[in-house]
């Protein structure tokens, strides 16, 4: 494989793992507007169908997350080696962090539904 792939393929798993987080942003705004908008409105069942729906949703753009990041690494790798100075930046620990944090994302919006719709009464 040439530089030139090695760059192109380091690119397109880099934006592919960029497009996956939007998506996941994305099904976490619209969970958490509509948990907002009508969580307290919602019968039990009608809830966990929807956390569920979301919970599955937001599990896929996760683990692309992870997995279009595990796949830049090796190339990153060896990128540098080629070009020995230039740090291409694909490493597991930012791919371990943001992995992390999506999933604590998913606890933290279901949550939120649940203080909807169970708010403290003082």
């Amino acid at each position: 494989m040439t530089e030139y792939e090695m760059g192109d393929l380091l690119t397109s798993t880099t934006m592919a793992a960029g497009e996956s987080f939007s998506l996941y942003i994305s099904l976490l705004i619209a969970y958490l507007i509509t948990s907002y908008m009508v969580g307290h409105k919602l019968t039990s069942t009608q809830s966990t169908i929807i956390s569920s729906l979301y919970v599955v949703a937001a599990i896929l753009p996760t683990w692309s997350v992870y997995t279009y990041m595990s796949r830049a690494i090796p190339v990153a790798d060896a990128l540098e080696k080629v070009n020995p100075g230039i740090i291409y930046g694909a490493q597991p620990m930012p791919r371990n962090i943001a992995t992390v944090i999506l999933v604590i994302g998913i606890f933290a919006a279901l949550k939120f539904m649940w203080d909807v719709r169970h708010p403290k009464t003082e």
